[in-house]
């Protein structure tokens, strides 16, 4: 069973320095450091696509060892996000491998998509240009943005939510996250990629 733990030796380091630190002098210890931060992160995309305990706990560690090898090949502006994609992107080729069925992996695909999104933001907090433009948002929009994008609901959970169809909440969440970019965008927040239609 993983566990997980913080290295005091890298609290005080940002990640940038101990990347910078790793990229510098070879030494492991530094982006050991680095990747146990984030390792509850990756277990959890792993467990998601995945959905079994002990096959997430082996991807956590062959994604460690594909890390050691790519973090040279990239310029890396994020750790957070481009660790994030990394792990997806291992987790769903271990899926394909497992899943032979087309239509599934389309159905699954854009759930993951979709959860991808969610991550890519913590829940914003009061004031922020995010937040206000979610309050911009109509109700039944607005709450089927939040239901799937912070609490992880899915389309018919929420459809039960709110009484409707399947079909209506998916609308509901396309136009909200679509009007949310508009509003962001106006207000002159860039780097929306997690909210592209």
């Amino acid at each position: 069973m993983l566990t997980f733990r913080r290295s005091g030796a890298s609290e005080h380091l940002t990640d940038e320095q101990l990347l910078e630190k790793y990229l510098s002098g070879n030494d492991m210890r530094y982006l050991g450091q680095l990747y146990e931060r984030y390792m509850p992160m990756v277990y959890g995309i792993c467990l998601k696509i995945l959905r079994e305990p002990g096959k997430a706990e082996d991807a956590v560690m062959n994604i460690y060892e594909e890390l050691i090898r790519k973090v040279k090949e990239h310029n890396i502006a994020s750790f957070r996000g481009w660790l994030y994609v990394l792990a997806r992107n291992h987790c769903l080729m271990e899926w394909r491998k497992n899943h032979r069925r087309p239509t599934d992996l389309h159905h699954d695909m854009e759930r993951f998509d979709a959860v991808e999104e969610a991550h890519q933001y913590e829940l914003p907090k009061d004031g922020t240009p995010l937040e206000k433009c979610l309050e911009e948002l109509p109700g039944l929009q607005q709450e089927s943005v939040r239901w799937f994008y912070y609490e992880d609901k899915s389309y018919k959970e929420i459809a039960g939510l709110i009484n409707e169809d399947v079909g209506k909440v998916r609308s509901y969440i396309q136009n909200g996250r679509r009007n949310l970019k508009i509003c962001l965008e106006k207000s002159g927040v860039g780097g929306m990629e997690g909210l592209e239609i």
